[in-house]
């Protein structure tokens, strides 16, 4: 149960991705302006993890975003503070994935500088809006985790005296 309570921020962001993972295509289905970014190859949302590859998106592509997502989670899971420090990490998270999956699809698209640093550019400003948008969910998570500690400063000081 402590390690439950301890890494609750990164339980919350795997359960984030994995609902990325399982309900990204559905989502991108049923809310239209979320597939703006796609129909200019950016990245509609964050990484996800999936087992297989949506519509006609390559296994490497796949396997990156499983490893972005994990990326994700572990810089969740190595922040230690309280809730602006969480969200932090998950923001500085988000917009690190996302430019790296526009790096990738610029790759993957083979395009020249101009269009490179416009991938570059909308994958920053998508994980800021996601990194905005969700960072909240684990960094409630946080808040458990800076209540016990507080609780356990204040016990010692309460035996000491």
């Amino acid at each position: 149960m402590r390690l439950v309570r301890n890494n609750l921020p990164a339980i919350v962001t795997l359960l984030i991705v994995l609902a990325f993972g399982v309900f990204g295509g559905t989502l991108l289905t049923r809310v239209g302006y979320l597939a703006v970014p796609s129909a200019v190859g950016l990245p509609y949302g964050l990484p996800g993890l999936r087992v297989t590859p949506i519509g006609e998106t390559s296994w490497l592509g796949t396997l990156t975003d499983a490893l972005l997502a994990l990326a994700l989670v572990a810089m969740v899971a190595l922040t230690r503070g309280g809730f602006w420090r969480t969200w932090g990490a998950f923001l500085a998270g988000a917009v690190l994935v996302d430019v790296v999956r526009a790096v990738f699809l610029a790759q993957d698209a083979g395009t020249m500088l101009g269009a490179y640093a416009g991938y570059l550019a909308g994958g920053l400003v998508t994980g800021l809006i996601w990194g905005i948008a969700l960072g909240w969910l684990p960094a409630l998570g946080a808040l458990t985790r800076r209540g016990r500690s507080q609780e356990r400063s204040t016990a010692g000081i309460n035996s000491m005296g």
